[in-house]
């Protein structure tokens, strides 16, 4: 308690407040957003709120997310079968984590007031709607992870750490295993690092105890998880979907190693105009990273081993995340964003150098860097506050649902659209969505509800130029009629239509 206390600084109570402020319009989960447009956010609550009614992922609704990430959910459903508050505080919280490590980062070479200046710069630069998307992201636990591990880095030297650092490091590889196994990377090159540096200085005695504090922090997550799954026998279906048919049917998996090398040197980034201008920044930006990694660690005071350390988890995180999506969706690469910590520090060398005695400049700066947030993240424009209602197809189809008293939906041939959510209803059907797996099971499940008849809606999504299959359409137009049809436009997907179906 007496540590707590010494924790709660004027500073980290103004970070804290700021943190949830900014997540209030920069997530779609907050309070401030009637309805979330995250067909993953929207997919994991309904995983989530069936886990209350003792249906098992996997098993009995079917996805392939980690088993952790719809605990999340659950623990979120518990308070509210419509809105996401929960998800929200742990977003504002794992923001705070952020802002909070890379001002302590920061403040080993920086000023105070200059560091402070360089965390609140760190939310617009990360949290743009091009990589962040609507947020509640699993990415978004890994930043904080990766800001906490850097800062262990640097305080000790990767033979001196605590015991408690490596208990901890263990338990996150663990939290982000069971939430999205590919964000484990920064801590696969810690280990093994540390690993091979044990055994080349012959720390035999001190490898032991590191893996037994790895192991303890790692088992205390996933224990919990192993009983649940295997008390309720959803746990080879766990293991099956989440690991088997990740490794083998997700289609980011199909990706080559020369297609990823040709998204790195001819990035778009969905610009399709200007790309030799975009590509030439692109260039620049990645030279001035490199340059700015290499002046940090010739600036940092730490042992040379963890500037090594540093810049294998730096570089090959980045590469790695890549390969293991980054290059399909941008999302992916969230989880390496801590890095731009390096290209703040630089900044932060030239602000201290010119103005770091104009204490009022620095603050009005401050706030500007936080305004930014209006500048790179638009979710705030699908607010009810600034949408207008017809803009919105989720306003509509939720109305005519809930003027029914029978309001079973079938989410057909698409994510998770939300329905489940604005009414505030579950799923009961294994295949509930058609997610990005190719798995055939999905498709013909699908089907074999749709043509059950008793769903008294249907709700789907289809492009002009790729509409759905000939038999589906006819079934409908013979079964259903369409009752409400809108445009959409996800920050993650082109524009398409979503349409609602009422049974005849």
């Amino acid at each position: 308690m007496q540590k707590i206390k010494q924790r709660l600084t004027p500073q980290n109570i103004f970070m804290l407040v700021i943190s949830f402020v900014c997540m209030f319009f920069l997530t779609t989960a907050s309070p401030f957003y009637e309805f979330n447009r995250s067909l993953d956010a929207n997919t994991m609550y309904t995983v989530g709120k069936g886990l209350l009614h003792g249906l098992m992922p996997y098993k009995d609704l079917f996805d392939n997310r980690g088993p952790l990430i719809y605990l999340i959910h659950s623990v979120n459903a518990v308070f509210s079968y419509r809105s996401f508050t929960f998800i929200y505080i742990i977003e504002s919280l794992l923001l705070f984590l952020d802002i909070a490590y890379i001002n302590r980062i920061l403040s080993f070479k920086l000023s105070r007031r200059t560091a402070m200046l360089c965390s609140f710069l760190f939310i617009p630069l990360a949290f743009s709607s091009r990589i962040f998307f609507y947020g509640d992201l699993p990415e978004e636990y890994a930043m904080t992870f990766v800001f906490i591990l850097i800062y262990s880095c640097i305080k000790y030297n990767w033979f001196d750490m605590p015991r408690r650092y490596y208990i901890v490091n263990g338990a996150f590889v663990a939290i982000l295993f069971w939430i999205k196994y590919s964000l484990i990377i920064p801590w696969v090159i810690f280990f093994v690092f540390v690993g091979i540096a044990c055994l080349i200085t012959k720390r035999y005695k001190q490898l032991f105890i590191i893996i037994l504090d790895a192991l303890i922090g790692f088992l205390v997550v996933t224990i919990p998880i192993m009983i649940l799954y295997l008390a309720t026998g959803a746990l080879k279906a766990m293991f099956y979907a989440y690991f088997y048919l990740n490794l083998t049917h997700y289609h980011v998996q199909d990706a080559t190693l020369s297609y990823t090398l040709f998204k790195v040197m001819y990035p778009t980034f969905g610009f399709h105009h200007h790309l030799i201008l975009i590509r030439t920044v692109y260039y620049i930006m990645i030279g001035l990273f490199i340059y700015a990694v290499v002046r940090y660690m010739e600036s940092v005071e730490v042992h040379g081993g963890n500037k090594a350390l540093l810049s294998l988890i730096v570089f090959l995180d980045i590469v790695l995340t890549y390969e293991a999506g980054g290059a399909s969706f941008s999302y992916y690469l969230f989880a390496c964003e801590p890095f731009i910590i390096f290209y703040l520090f630089v900044l932060g060398l030239l602000i201290d150098r010119y103005i770091a005695d104009k204490k009022y400049l620095i603050w009005t700066l401050s706030g500007l860097a936080l305004l930014g947030i209006f500048v790179t993240n638009h979710n705030y424009r699908s607010s009810m506050l600034v949408a207008k209602p017809h803009q919105m197809y989720e306003v509509e189809f939720t109305k005519k649902v809930n003027a029914s008293k029978d309001k079973s939906i079938l989410n057909y041939h698409a994510l998770d659209l939300g329905m489940f959510t604005y009414t505030g209803t579950y799923s009961k059907d294994r295949f509930f969505i058609r997610n990005n797996l190719q798995y055939a099971p999905m498709a013909q499940y699908q089907r074999k509800y749709l043509h059950s008849l008793k769903y008294k809606f249907v709700v789907t999504k289809y492009y002009p130029d790729e509409l759905l299959p000939k038999q589906d359409r006819k079934f409908l137009k013979q079964h259903y009629k369409l009752v409400a049809k809108n445009w959409y436009n996800y920050s993650s997907h082109r524009q398409g239509l979503v349409a609602l179906y009422e049974r005849k």
